[in-house]
């Protein structure tokens, strides 16, 4: 092992990680020369370093360190900031968003954002429908912010603020024959702040509620869906907060559907 293909170095006596520069400068220590054996002597074991994977606006990342051998693993222990700072800093990220979103509709419409802002001034049944699809667009967009925004204030909890900013994703495997549901499950589901368990499939069509229960996850349901619409959303159990949704395929055997 070379301990100059590494950028933190751990020491077990001060619980502290330092960089390359300062081991230099405060302990005179040559990464470029030194032996991982004499490295290791002085107290000193090269970082695997692990991504912070939790939002920072969020929580605070405090980082620990486990030596196995000859190197020191890094972990992340994650503390929620005050409800407060976290509905500032979450209302200001869906509004950015959201801001950017619509610049990409209007961006890709080749429409002025002035000329969309005069066709929304008219009456929507005097609307040219060129403009309309645009408008409908950016719609959904604030519309979905406005709700994002209410649902933050509401919070009481940062990690009910966290699936709102950053809400799970993964890919589930699901169909349907006709009308009826099929048995789904996740294929990966991944969150800093919410676990499988704690999610439910709504399909607003027919208000049907599809709970998580092992081992199949998501039982198949009989009539679940109007015909024409099968829209189905992935919620958080324990508060209803729509977390993502998907058209439902029709299809003989499962598809891996992306959320």
């Amino acid at each position: 092992m070379n301990p100059s293909d590494y950028t933190l170095f751990y020491n077990s006596a001060t619980l502290t990680a330092f960089t390359a520069d300062q081991l230099w400068a405060l302990f005179g220590i040559d990464i470029q020369t030194i032996s991982i054996e004499v490295l290791n002597y002085q107290g000193f074991y090269p970082v695997v370093e692990t991504p912070i994977t939790a939002d920072t606006g969020l929580y605070t990342a405090t980082p620990v360190y486990t030596v196995v051998g000859d190197i020191a693993d890094q972990t992340w222990i994650y503390t929620a900031r005050p409800v407060p700072t976290a509905q500032s800093y979450a209302t200001s990220e869906v509004k950015a968003t959201a801001n950017q979103e619509v610049s990409d509709i209007v961006a890709i419409s080749g429409y002025s954002a002035e000329t969309l802002s005069a066709a929304g001034a008219a009456l929507e049944v005097d609307r040219p429908a060129v403009y309309q699809t645009v408008i409908a667009a950016e719609q959904v967009v604030t519309d979905q912010l406005a709700l994002d925004v209410a649902a933050i204030a509401a919070a009481t909890t940062v990690d009910e603020i966290n699936n709102i900013v950053n809400p799970p994703y993964g890919v589930i495997s699901t169909s349907r024959t006709g009308n009826d549901f099929n048995d789904s499950s996740y294929i990966t589901f991944y969150s800093t702040s919410l676990i499988e368990d704690d999610t439910e499939l709504f399909i607003p069509g027919t208000s049907t509620v599809i709970p998580y229960i092992l081992p199949t996850q998501f039982n198949g349901t009989s009539e679940a869906f109007n015909t024409g619409d099968y829209l189905v959303q992935i919620r958080e159990a324990s508060t209803g907060l729509v977390l993502a949704d998907f058209i439902c395929p029709d299809s003989p055997t499962n598809e891996d559907v992306p959320f």
